[in-house]
């Protein structure tokens, strides 16, 4: 996400980039650790969310939580907003074990079914990726899909914008179209098709 967060930073916002350690702490503490670190500098702007695979749920519950700052706009990239065919079918083997807590309940019936609808005020948009380079799951996803997330398992009612680029999972943040797409729409709302 670092160098889409240089590019943001050359377009002129101010950006703050937070790696967090899905991998050994559950979603709550991830929640308290993401808000902490963004609330000094919520003062008067709103705070644009861009986000990557679990980071945008992560962002939806933190958008839920109502935070003391006024909220901007959400650009989601490869998000599972309706569950993960992989956690689904590995979720209880080492391969899930190795997910850490907050992985594990990416299951289509754990975290994403819990999470709210998108508030009617929130311009929220999506791009997912279709170049699969790991055959390994392919069983288990849908044909259009990045590797690791099915086009289709991104869709969610109330979005502005949803987009499909050719990437996989890993590098679609470095996708030009991502770049191309991720300013207009947190300058002004604009998504381009």
């Amino acid at each position: 996400m670092e160098p889409l967060a240089r590019h943001l930073a050359n377009q002129g916002f101010s950006t703050l980039n937070l790696p967090y350690p899905s991998s050994s702490r559950p979603p709550e503490e991830l929640l308290t650790w993401i808000q902490s670190n963004v609330l000094p500098i919520a003062i008067e702007r709103p705070i644009h969310f861009l986000t990557h695979s679990l980071g945008g749920l992560l962002a939806r519950l933190l958008i839920d939580r109502n935070p003391s700052w006024k909220t901007g706009r959400l650009l989601m990239l490869a998000p599972p907003n309706t569950g993960s065919e992989i956690v689904d079918h590995y979720g209880s083997s080492l391969l899930g074990r190795c997910l850490g807590p907050t992985g594990r309940i990416l299951n289509t019936y754990g975290l994403p079914l819990q999470l709210p609808e998108l508030p009617a005020a929130l311009e929220a948009a999506v791009i997912m990726g279709r170049r699969s380079t790991l055959p390994f799951f392919r069983g288990l996803l849908d044909e259009e899909n990045d590797g690791i997330v099915s086009v289709s398992r991104g869709k969610i009612p109330g979005l502005k914008g949803f987009s499909v680029v050719n990437a996989d999972h890993t590098f679609i943040p470095l996708h030009p179209e991502v770049w191309e797409k991720s300013v207009p729409f947190f300058r002004s709302g604009e998504w381009m098709d």
